[in-house]
């Protein structure tokens, strides 16, 4: 029985440095780096009324140039806000995606300056800013035009007249309704199907 006890202690020592042996063999777990795409493009693009526009955006993956693949289209024939989205993908297959506002504008309209703080005529609380659209002459961009939240949108002014222009909306709205009163300084808007009418003043 001694016998065999010394063999078995011998065979378990053998098992064991065989197996320590062969965890410091093995590789130590290497640690990887990825670069994410990296874009170069402009926010936002402001084109004249039947003007050209090409999408222009570059990618990189630490510094090495990738393909930059688009989606979405611009109508410049259409004055409206057009999104659209760059991606690009590393060699690691890690997507990197931006978006660009491209404005279309009619450089002969020229509309009354209403940019300004503003404010829910009935809720004071609520507010929100109306600025003109850099490089236009009528496109009017307001963070805050319905809802009980955010509601962003884009609109024309023709002097004092001021209508809707293309452009996708948040929460399943359609169409907008919009008045500006000069004399008042005062806006309303109306959200189709909706049917949620709001009125705006200046704070």
């Amino acid at each position: 029985m001694t016998q065999y006890k010394k063999i078995y202690k011998i065979c378990s020592i053998l098992v064991l440095s065989l197996l320590f042996t062969s965890c410091m063999d093995e590789d130590p777990i290497k640690s990887t780096i990825t670069n994410f795409p990296t874009f170069q493009y402009d926010e936002l693009a402001v084109v004249a009324l039947g003007g050209s526009y090409t999408p222009l955006a570059t990618a990189t993956e630490g510094g090495v140039d990738i393909t930059v693949t688009t989606k979405g289209t611009v109508d410049t024939n259409t004055v409206g806000v057009y999104v659209l989205t760059f991606e690009a993908t590393n060699s690691d297959g890690f997507n990197g995606m931006v978006t660009q506002t491209v404005v279309v504008h009619d450089p002969s309209i020229v509309g009354t300056d209403v940019s300004g703080d503003i404010q829910d005529s009935t809720r004071t609380t609520r507010t929100a800013v109306i600025s003109l659209v850099p490089g236009t002459t009528s496109i009017f961009f307001c963070t805050d035009f319905a809802f009980g939240g955010t509601f962003p949108m884009y609109f024309q002014m023709n002097g004092d007249v001021i209508s809707e222009v293309a452009q996708s909306y948040v929460f399943g709205v359609a169409s907008v309704d919009l008045t500006y009163d000069n004399v008042a300084k005062t806006f309303t808007t109306k959200v189709n199907p909706q049917g949620f009418a709001y009125g705006f003043e200046y704070q």
